[in-house]
């Protein structure tokens, strides 16, 4: 049971003051529902040699199972969102859970590419609504001192499942047919679906509809239901857009992460090319490449949470005491950790440059992967943090437009890949995208040295407050002569 109430709900309908054991045990539901929806295009590319032998046909078809799939998880969060506004959240969690695995089982079942490949992309558009909720569904039932755990094991969830997913199918799929590998996603949705099905709803203006409605009694409220749908489907689709086009901070951070994530697919796709040219791997053995990436994401988890997260609260914790509680600390506290992850994600591409060779032991580009999924991980945090920092009252918008401009990119990230390493050669193609990666590095220096300065001039961005002198004593002077 928390201490802290949520100030909206009555104590008995308050989901914070649900007993702990069930608050948990609805959060690793959630959590269980994420991971086979964010596994699941990567997961694909360990089977994806076998359905372009079986529908015989070419690798750029087959490598859309992947692309299209994230093209739908481009818009899948932004139609999630509104709905859990006017709805609730368990309709749309419902109702994404048995999307994703009807048509995940579709994709299994499918006897033309042209079927698999809609059926795919429904599925990324359906299941991830589900990016879109697991926020607001801590937030309900946890206190911010409460979450911090959940926030980890999420993190983990977002980040690592698509960086570990290769590496089971790729080790199942020289023996098991690719029917089966897929099937296998539908089944460990389908068990997931019965669970959520069961879940409580935990949104509170949901709640009151529901108890109202019990009650027999109107919501208070002056707007009529055809306004209110209005209004919630604009801010959620429209804002984003705004927040995109006219905040330099948002365009930029947002440009330099979507590289970043989208590198995990051009990977995904040269990673079996430039390994069975130098080392003859088969695509199989390729794929279990991907641990050392997914170790990397463990890492950076583990570096947050342990370093950089403490010491940015002792941080905020000392401007508080020296300036009497009159001062918070700047958002730009928050960019060390971009700045370094903006490090990491270079060191590891170049480092992968330079030693894949023949010559060279294949586990030493290997190893390479750690720098690059610590430096994914590291971002991923950093980043959204310093957005809900920058715009108290719009982070939940920036997210919304860096996760769309994210998915859209590594929807066209995989159809490149293997072209670009074909024209440019292993070498030149991974020097290029290495020296890409090191953008990051000056812009996370450009914002913390003026950040101050293009917050400032932000319709958005939280200002610094201007110290007030204390003229307590001339009012009371002025009263006693008055």
């Amino acid at each position: 049971m928390s201490q802290v109430p949520s100030c909206v709900l009555s104590f008995e309908h308050d989901p914070r003051q649900w007993s702990k054991w069930r608050r948990w045990m609805i959060a690793l539901v959630i959590w269980n529902l994420i991971a086979p929806v964010d596994i699941s295009p990567t997961f694909y590319s360990g089977v994806q040699e076998q359905i372009q032998d079986y529908f015989e046909t070419t690798n750029f078809i087959a490598t859309l199972g992947v692309g299209l799939y994230n093209l739908g998880a481009t818009f899948g969060p932004l139609i999630g969102a509104p709905l859990s506004e006017l709805y609730g959240r368990r309709p749309v969690y419902i109702g994404a859970s048995v999307g994703f695995v009807s048509f995940s089982l579709g994709a299994a079942l499918s006897q033309t590419i042209v079927s698999l490949l809609c059926c795919r992309a429904l599925a990324g558009l359906i299941g991830s609504a589900v990016f879109s909720l697991y926020g607001g569904s801590l937030s309900d039932m946890f206190t911010p001192d409460e979450r911090g755990p959940f926030v980890a094991l999420f993190t983990i969830v977002l980040q690592g499942a698509p960086t570990i997913g290769p590496v089971p199918s790729s080790l199942l799929s020289a023996t098991v047919h690719w029917r089966w590998l897929m099937g296998f996603i539908a089944a460990w949705g389908a068990i997931i679906m019965v669970l959520v099905i069961c879940l409580p709803e935990t949104e509170a203006t949901a709640i009151q509809k529901r108890l109202a409605k019990d009650q027999r009694e109107a919501m208070p409220g002056g707007s009529t239901p055809a306004q209110e749908t209005w209004g919630v489907w604009s801010k959620a689709l429209l804002t984003p857009m705004v927040m995109l086009c006219r905040e330099p901070i948002v365009i930029w951070t947002t440009a330099y992460h979507a590289f970043v994530y989208g590198l995990l697919f051009i990977l995904l796709e040269a990673y079996p090319q430039v390994y069975n040219a130098l080392y003859s791997m088969s695509r199989q053995e390729a794929g279990l490449v991907f641990i050392a990436p997914f170790l990397g994401n463990l890492l950076g988890v583990l570096v947050y949470f342990c370093s950089l997260k403490p010491r940015y609260e002792a941080h905020q914790r000392a401007i508080l005491v020296q300036s009497g509680g009159k001062r918070e600390i700047a958002p730009e506290a928050r960019l060390p950790g971009v700045i370094f992850s903006s490090l990491l994600t270079p060191i590891g591409m170049f480092w992968f440059t330079f030693s894949a060779r023949p010559d060279v032991h294949w586990s030493l580009p290997v190893l390479s992967g750690v720098p690059v999924g610590m430096g994914m991980t590291l971002l991923q945090l950093s980043l959204f943090n310093y957005y809900i920092d920058l715009y108290p009252t719009r982070s939940a918008s920036v997210i919304a437009a860096n996760t769309a401009v994210r998915n859209f990119v590594s929807a066209v990230f995989p159809s490149i890949g293997a072209p670009l390493y074909n024209y440019l050669g292993i070498r030149n193609a991974s020097l290029l995208l290495a020296c890409i990666s090191c953008i990051g590095f000056p812009t996370g220096v450009v914002l913390l040295v003026y950040g101050k300065r293009l917050r400032a001039a932000s319709r958005w961005a939280k200002q610094d407050v201007v110290d007030v002198p204390d003229t307590s004593h001339a009012l009371v002077f002025i009263d006693i002569q008055s």
